[in-house]
């Protein structure tokens, strides 16, 4: 509960329990910016602003919680315990979909997307359909030069990238598109679809599908309404859950800590507004 100081002249106060680490696991649709403001171009016939990630993930209404018959909550702070500013763990671009994590914690941020963070990098897994007629990179060709060498995406974007973690090609959508699967521990800027264009293949299509081993769009709880309206039992798009400690562990090798004490009270936003 929350806990009680002493203050000169009012008596004790309540206080907010202590904030901790809390991490938002997050299905991004496309057309949705990365921005806690957003200033892009809107979209081609359209006046108002592009809508935001922070926009879905402040919206309440959008909370997958684990028990289905717990009241709604109110708040982020309710949902997650998240009194402090919410930041991004790395960026999708407006155009790609998929897994996006939210935290509290600035400590978790740098260890996931600082390359020279201490311990094992957290891959990034993602399916983009191409451009061009690919073969398996076990059959030589494009990808399998990728895929030993790593490709230089230019001097301004950091140069020459490591080599994919894993590279398959899944199928192919038409005789002049290519289906793949590939697996980074970088986190440079808009970096698979600057790794393919350098091999001479744009990104059609691109979907973030995991991060780490574990952290995917699958729900491992009931969906809300049942099988019935959910029967792949997945994350819907805008939709959002709150990951347990052990997931936040094993999915990303972080210790969920205390990062304030006494945390600032956020600006309550509602399920109504």
């Amino acid at each position: 509960g929350a806990r009680r100081r002493r203050s000169g002249a009012g008596g004790p106060t309540r206080l907010p329990p202590a904030e901790r680490t809390s991490v938002i696991l997050y299905h991004k649709p496309s057309g949705v910016v990365t921005s806690h403001s957003s200033t892009d171009t809107p979209p081609s016939g359209s006046s108002a602003p592009r809508r935001t990630v922070y926009d879905d993930v402040e919206d309440v209404r959008n909370y997958l919680p684990e028990c289905s018959d717990a009241p709604p909550p109110q708040s982020l702070v309710e949902a997650a315990g998240i009194y402090s500013r919410l930041h991004a763990v790395g960026r999708l671009d407006a155009d790609t979909t998929g897994v996006l994590l939210f935290t509290n914690d600035g400590g978790l941020v740098h260890h996931v997307t600082n390359p020279e963070s201490k311990g094992t990098k957290v891959a990034k897994t993602y399916r983009a359909t191409i451009m061009g007629f690919h073969v398996s990179p076990t059959e030589g060709g494009k990808l399998r030069e990728l895929l030993d060498s790593g490709v230089d995406i230019g001097a301004k974007y950091g140069g020459i990238t490591d080599p994919p973690l894993a590279l398959y090609v899944l199928s192919h959508p038409t005789l002049t598109t290519t289906e793949v699967e590939i697996t980074i521990a970088e986190g440079r800027n808009r970096q698979i679809r600057r790794m393919f264009h350098a091999i001479g293949s744009g990104v059609m299509k691109l979907h973030r599908v995991r991060i780490g081993e574990t952290l995917d769009l699958r729900l491992p709880f009931p969906p809300k309404g049942g099988e019935s309206r959910n029967p792949r039992n997945m994350i819907p798009q805008g939709s959002w859950r709150v990951l347990t400690d052990h997931e936040v562990r094993q999915g990303l090798g972080w210790e969920p800590r205390v990062i304030a004490l006494y945390p600032p009270r956020r600006k309550r936003r509602t399920a109504n507004s």
